[in-house]
């Protein structure tokens, strides 16, 4: 079913901009996050580095234009009779539940009202098709979780926003479009993508979708680059780290000061 107002591109415009990532990084992640607007994080080269701003003003201008005010005075805006009321989910973690909180606390200034749900991660994560509480039945209004590229080429983790990758019934709600965003005009900048060869026309076209997906159409709001921490020994040399890959993929080339 079409949503009350997630429909309305200005709805998801305000959202980003009621998002305080800067502080999520700081009190949250300290060095170990870096806020972002980008979809696609690595490599580096592939990186738009999308514009975001935290900017509450601006996002009630937009949700005013939009028609979304406080009509009776209850903090909540609402329009045709539809309050903005929001359940925004996600998995059990510490981390993730001080996120939702200062979501909360930022939607609430500009008159959304969220209702923060934590899901057990074994749950939430699961593939079962008769769970209605998994991510990728997705029963809510916003839900929250890690996600990134397992590959130096990003195309199939730039497949998970296509009409054809919805995730629904009739698929077991297998697929990877578990927000069931669908866009012709993505559709079709994924065609042309995959007809590439080029390798620098990839690569604009990969910034290219990345910033349709997290700024012209706002299909995804991404928060954090996460880092992943590792450490090691001061008298281990050799050691090489990739993303791609376990700690120790080159562990033949590690050697140890005398």
């Amino acid at each position: 079913m079409p949503h009350p107002f997630l429909t309305d591109l200005n709805v998801r415009k305000a959202l980003s901009l009621a998002v305080d990532r800067q502080t999520i990084a700081d009190q949250i992640y300290g060095v170990a996050g870096t806020p972002t607007n980008d979809y696609v994080l690595s490599p580096e080269n592939l990186r738009a580095n999308a514009p975001w701003e935290f900017n509450l003003e601006k996002a009630a201008a937009l949700l005013d234009e939009a028609g979304w005010v406080d009509s009776n005075n209850n903090g909540i805006r609402d329009k045709g009779g539809v309050e903005m009321r929001m359940v925004f989910q996600t998995s059990v973690n510490p981390v993730r539940q001080k996120t939702q909180e200062i979501i909360k606390q930022d939607f609430s200034k500009i008159g959304i009202d969220l209702e923060l749900k934590s899901i057990d991660a074994s749950i939430f994560f699961d593939s079962e098709p008769n769970n209605p509480d998994n991510l990728g039945h997705f029963y809510a209004d916003l839900q929250m979780y890690t996600t990134g590229n397992d590959n130096p080429d990003p195309t199939s983790y730039l497949r998970r926003y296509l009409c054809e990758e919805i995730a629904q019934k009739e698929n077991n709600w297998a697929k990877s479009n578990d927000s069931r965003y669908c866009n012709p005009t993505y559709d079709a900048m994924f065609a042309e993508l995959v007809a590439m060869t080029d390798a620098k026309e990839r690569e604009e076209q990969i910034k290219k979708m990345n910033n349709f997906l997290t700024v012209e159409d706002v299909a995804v709001i991404p928060l954090i680059d996460r880092s992943s921490p590792a450490a090691a020994a001061n008298s281990l040399e050799g050691i090489d780290l990739t993303p791609w890959d376990l700690e120790p993929w080159n562990i033949k080339d590690w050697t140890r000061k005398s």
